[in-house]
């Protein structure tokens, strides 16, 4: 289709058409003419009277009519966003909006491509954008480089095919007549036209493994490039990008797309990077609800590198300004505090520990009376017991909880279908003599003997702290002091303990090795469970109490 003599000229039969036309179109909005020299079955002529909704009805009509013309495609421009004068966004809501409008109407029997054909970069960038809201799937089906493939059946659903996606140009050629005296004369000529050709122009290709790396944003910028110095641009059978043209674009084109292959190169080498130090250090943030968060990985790698000036986002996509000297970080007003842990190989640290020194494998943490994990802590004694708590100490051990952590995948594992490990925590009364050794060495079942034995021959830990504060378990110091742990427990699947069990029984007679993980001493709502492996518990905090 065209909208001006200049154009129709260039077929040919140029007066014919512009005669045909001027008689045809101030009778109905469409006139059909022969294509001339041009590789197209017919040409449709219409005018857009500079009005939106005219040209709305335009495309409508014109995909009517190349339906009943029994074309397979159509090729649009954008109608009187040239010398029209009007706005691009609003020729492109108009045509859009046409093809929406004609294509929702009915099945297509001939027709199943519709190509916008759109050569300014502003008016190129108009349609793209109102494309993507009206169309937010459209374009984007088939694979970057390729032409969708549309199989010949009736009826066929029309789908848009818009072209503001393509990235591959139409190809123009140049055709150059040579005039001489002698057939020498000619060739000379033809010959060094040949060579200023091949000094002037230049192709390069991109390998598809460098093509990979690229996003959607770089291959638009770099397919805007090639438009912008006139290049052209193809995709071979092996998937490599080939761009020839004048020199100085092709290189352009190269400099460009090596930036592109430069700047994901360095995103590469940090998120590896970042994901290398996620392993061994964990910065982590601390919540309104005073429990430990780890940080992500970007805010992990900014902060190990001192690399703050900016800030840091946490997983929640809020932005903080960071003190590294303080370990404080401060977002709308509000403070609050960061922490480093470093792991080592085989051991990560749980998000509420402190950090810990080269070597050090036990460490007593006192709690801060103010902090949310003292309050938590205090908060469960205070549930059933009435006892004054005098301090609170988190206990550190690497290899009770390296050991620990390793049997609670183990009960899970097994527990799948019945709940997992189910961990809990519950407590346990204890004395100075053994609360050391209990705190170095965890939980030893020969023991069981000093306090209870009724429910099996194993360690026994309270639902609630009142049981444990009984000076029975707990017996007090010469300053009146008692001491209390509060102690994570895999339950896992327990059942009905018994007097001289030395091991859970088996869940099913007919598989004796496996068996229930703990025993209690009533099966509704229970008041103390009883485990027999050692490795089941692990003492997380130390309370020192008094009467």
């Amino acid at each position: 289709m065209f909208q001006s003599k200049t154009q129709l000229r260039a077929c040919f039969y140029g007066d014919f058409l512009c005669f045909v036309c001027t008689a045809a179109v101030s009778q109905q909005p469409i006139c059909a003419t022969e294509p001339g020299l041009f590789p197209c079955k017919a040409i449709l002529h219409v005018c857009g009277k500079k009005d939106a909704n005219v040209i709305e009805q335009l495309v409508c009509s014109i995909i009517d009519s190349c339906e009943k013309l029994g074309v397979s495609s159509v090729a649009i421009p954008a109608i009187c966003a040239g010398a029209g004068g009007l706005d691009p966004a609003v020729v492109a809501g108009a045509i859009l909006r046409g093809i929406k409008t004609a294509t929702s109407s009915g099945p297509f029997y001939s027709l199943t491509s519709i190509r916008l054909v759109l050569i300014k970069i502003n008016v190129f960038l108009a349609f793209k954008e109102e494309a993507t809201q009206m169309f937010p799937t459209s374009g984007r089906k088939a694979p970057p480089f390729q032409v969708p493939q549309v199989q010949q059946q009736a009826p066929l659903p029309l789908v848009a095919d818009l072209s503001i996606y393509d990235t591959i140009p139409v190809s123009e050629p140049s055709t150059f007549l040579f005039l001489g005296l002698t057939r020498k004369d000619v060739n000379d000529a033809m010959e060094k036209m040949k060579n200023l050709y091949k000094n002037q122009c230049t192709e390069h290709t991109f390998p598809k493994e460098q093509l990979d790396s690229l996003n959607a944003d770089d291959m638009l910028d770099l397919q805007q490039l090639v438009r912008m110095e006139g290049l052209y641009m193809k995709k071979d059978p092996s998937g490599n990008l080939m761009v020839n043209g004048m020199k100085d674009g092709v290189n352009r084109a190269i400099v460009k797309f090596n930036s592109f292959l430069n700047v994901n190169l360095q995103k590469k080498i940090i998120e590896k990077d970042e994901n290398e130090l996620h392993k061994r250090v964990m910065w982590c943030i601390l919540g309104q609800n005073g429990s430990w968060n780890r940080l992500p990985k970007t805010a992990n790698y900014n902060l190990e590198n001192k690399d703050v000036a900016a800030g840091i986002m946490d997983a929640h996509g809020v932005l903080w300004q960071v003190d590294l000297q303080n370990l404080m970080v401060t977002s709308a007003g509000h403070k609050t505090n960061l922490k480093r842990l470093e792991n080592l190989e085989d051991f990560t640290f749980p998000l509420e520990w402190d950090n810990m020194t080269h070597g050090e494998v036990l460490k007593r943490v006192t709690l801060e009376s103010s902090s949310p994990e003292y309050r938590r802590v205090k908060q469960g004694f205070k549930l059933t017991a009435n006892q004054t708590v005098m301090k609170i100490e988190r206990v550190q051990n690497i290899p009770l909880r390296r050991t620990y952590e390793a049997q609670k995948t183990l009960i899970f594992g097994k527990n799948k279908q019945e709940g997992g490990a189910n961990e809990k925590f519950l407590y346990h009364g204890t004395t100075e003599d053994n609360c050391d050794s209990i705190m170095k060495t965890g939980f030893n079942r020969r023991f069981c003997g000093q306090n209870a034995t009724r429910y099996g021959e194993g360690t026994y830990f309270a639902v609630n702290a009142s049981y444990s504060t009984h000076p029975t378990y707990s017996r007090p110091a010469a300053d009146g002091s008692q001491l209390m742990f509060v102690v994570r427990v895999l339950t896992g699947v327990y059942t009905l303990g018994q007097t001289g069990m030395k091991v859970p029984p088996p869940l099913d007679d007919q598989e004796p090795h496996i068996r229930y993980d703990s025993v209690v001493d009533r099966m509704n709502r229970p008041n103390m469970f009883v485990v027999f492996h050692d490795n089941q518990a692990y003492p997380d905090y130390l309370i020192t109490f008094k009467q």
